[in-house]
């Protein structure tokens, strides 16, 4: 097969030139040259391994390396001995198989080969997908790299699921992965999950490669991420490759969106109400004169406090536009049984723009988006940019930041209760921004953290345990119309129940309003310019506020007022620039000058004057471990942010 090694040969010389132009090294990697001054702590023998032909760079010693171009290619002449043993090689292949297992070295998820160079050639000529090597593994010490720490979370990846085939280029891809192949955080992985997901990882890195994500600087593991958000597993494992490269080339701004360091579109506050003047003169803008609007809940204005506050959004914007508006509000929908379905038929009806009042509907809002891109689709929730999805939230911190002041003002005593919901995004922020409030006023008080979603025993969320806590902050959005009790301070009476002091309000209107007349207007489009879109308003925007329900001495209003005012023109840093301290006394310092929204939003840790913790994955029950998997810590799920 000496016409075979000329083609390898004329491979191996445009790889060699490649690289040459690039100020790259032409020649195979040498993994002894590599580990020069590398401290190894451990060597695992892995035994008989299917190893990735791409995952295979190199040798191990630098013997001969120069003979093939950096692609495996042959590089020397057709004349040589070299040239005759690869010949054979190829004829054997091509008659028999090439069964005997290479000898390589792993380290860092890539593989050197010490024994076989020439049958890596010969099979990658072939475009082998796998190659069979008896492998060991190297383990370097930890250190504070991108690449190491990934690699450590590949190792923990394998142990479970026994895996080398795909790669991350951020952290946390490998424990998301695990959650969405419908795994536990330490399930292992059978035979056939392997199978399985390797069926898939083949088919669809090679649709990835087929739409240009050669030209990206992701992995097809990053792509694949995207992906199964959107689709899932088990239908992508169904699909056939024009499906799959079907719904890929749907979500490639999608997959693109991950190259940008700027991805995001924060809206920190409205656009100006008036009509731009560049859109007025610009006659080809997509103005439309009426709107036909979807609402979604999860569930109804009776029995949710959530809901309800939706609602007098709704009739605000329903006062605003009047009959430029067909609006449709449809309560009671299951997320995970027929929000998908409710979602298509919406879609199909030509809804102009969908609101889903639920986090939980996020995923059956990106499936259905991908397929209906005349839609527009949003969700209320923090932090999950996507371009086919927009979301919205308010800037609940800074409400909290007053709560806590007052708390600390009422207060008889030190100690302070506090019930979070949930650990998703912007909740640790919230929190400490109440006790951020409560010790500008009470410099040695403590909030004392309890959590809705993992109740302990003894541990009453009303806090009728300590007697040295009356006032607490507390959340329930589903209790009928009427009940006292909604969320934000409250003050537990002698009889256990719970009286409200203050409770924030969000102004959903200000968000309806505010995002359906920049359709009207035709700045939709130009805020986007491609990007995710987070609209995150706080109080400058009037997106927020804080009722009273106790009448506060007239120094307490004034003060609540001063600073509520100082909130709202930024004059006031409810979390310094100098850093604050965690619990255990660690500083916390922003990356920049000011901790950015982004900082804000993925904050992780809780102030040292807070008493409790972040609950514990196994403690949730199924409901809440899939809201966090949404939209939860990443921390929490094992993954850093």
């Amino acid at each position: 097969m000496l016409e075979d090694y000329k083609n390898a040969l004329r491979a191996g010389q445009r790889a060699y030139r490649a690289c040459v132009a690039r100020g790259q090294s032409p020649y195979l990697e040498v993994l002894d040259e590599i580990l020069s001054g590398v401290n190894i702590v451990a060597q695992e023998p892995l035994g008989l391994v299917d190893i990735p032909a791409e995952s295979i760079v190199g040798t191990k010693t630098n013997g001969r390396h120069t003979a093939f171009a950096a692609n495996f290619m042959p590089l020397l002449d057709e004349g040589t001995e070299f040239a005759v043993k690869w010949s054979n090689l190829c004829d054997a292949h091509l008659e028999e198989g090439i069964h005997t297992p290479i000898i390589a070295y792993e380290y860092l998820n890539r593989f050197y080969v010490q024994e076989g160079n020439k049958r890596v050639s010969v099979l990658k000529y072939y475009e082998a997908v796998t190659i069979p090597g008896t492998v060991t593994r190297l383990i370097p010490e930890r250190n504070d790299t991108l690449e190491n720490k990934i690699y450590y979370e590949f190792l923990d990846f394998y142990k479970l699921s026994k895996v080398n085939n795909v790669r991350f280029s951020k952290l946390g891809g490998y424990a998301k992965l695990q959650t969405l192949v419908c795994k536990a955080s330490e399930e292992a992985w059978s035979d056939d999950d392997r199978l399985n997901f390797s069926a898939l990882y083949t088919m669809f890195s090679q649709q990835f490669y087929a739409l240009g994500g050669s030209a990206l600087n992701l992995t097809p593991g990053d792509a694949l991420l995207v992906y199964l958000s959107v689709y899932r597993y088990s239908d992508a494992c169904q699909s056939t490759p024009a499906q799959v490269r079907e719904n890929l080339s749907r979500l490639w701004d999608e997959i693109k969106i991950l190259t940008e360091p700027h991805a995001v579109q924060l809206s920190l506050e409205p656009k100006p109400g008036s009509e731009p003047l560049l859109s007025k003169l610009n006659i080809f803008a997509q103005k439309p004169s009426q709107l036909k609007v979807v609402f979604l809940h999860e569930y109804d204005a009776k029995t949710s406090a959530w809901v309800r506050g939706h609602e007098k959004g709704i009739e605000a914007l329903k006062a605003e536009f009047g009959d430029r508006l067909l609006i449709t509000n449809r309560e009671n929908i299951s997320p995970e049984v027929d929000a998908e379905q409710i979602l298509e038929e919406v879609a199909h009806d030509n809804a102009d723009v969908v609101f889903t009042t639920s986090i939980r509907m996020r995923p059956a809002c990106l499936k259905v988006a991908a397929q209906h891109p005349k839609t527009k689709f949003l969700n209320c929730c923090l932090n999950t940019p996507h371009p086919l999805v927009r979301t919205y939230y308010p800037r609940t911190y800074e409400v909290n930041y007053l709560l806590g002041m007052l708390a600390g003002i009422l207060s008889k005593t030190d100690r302070v209760g506090y019930v979070a919901a949930n650990p998703v995004y912007g909740v640790p922020a919230a929190v400490n921004a109440f006790a951020r409030g409560l010790r500008a006023v009470r410099p040695d008080a403590h909030v004392v953290l309890r959590w809705a979603c993992a109740p302990v025993e003894g541990q009453p969320l009303n806090f009728s345990d300590r007697q040295d806590i009356t006032l607490l902050y507390t959340r329930s959005s589903s209790e009928p119309a009427g009940c006292n009790r909604d969320y934000g301070l409250c003050r537990r009476l002698p009889d256990g129940s719970l009286q409200p002091v203050a409770l924030p309000v969000w102004k959903w209107e200000v968000f309806y309003i505010g995002i359906i007349r920049s359709i009207f207007n035709g700045t939709w489009g130009s805020e986007a310019s491609g990007k995710a879109v987070n609209y995150w308003w706080g109080l400058q925007s009037d997106a927020e506020r804080v009722d009273y329900y106790e009448e506060l001495a007239g120094g307490t209003a004034q003060l609540l007022n001063l600073i509520a005012e100082a909130l709202q023109k930024h004059e006031l840093a409810i979390f310094p620039a100098g850093g604050l301290y965690a619990q255990g006394h660690v500083k916390k310092v922003p990356q920049g000058d000011n901790y950015t929204p982004k900082e804000l939003m993925e904050m992780d840790w809780l102030g040292e004057c807070v008493e409790g913790a972040l609950p514990q994955y196994e403690d949730l029950d199924v409901k809440t471990r899939g809201l966090i998997a949404i939209n939860g810590l990443g921390s929490l799920k094992g993954m850093p942010l």
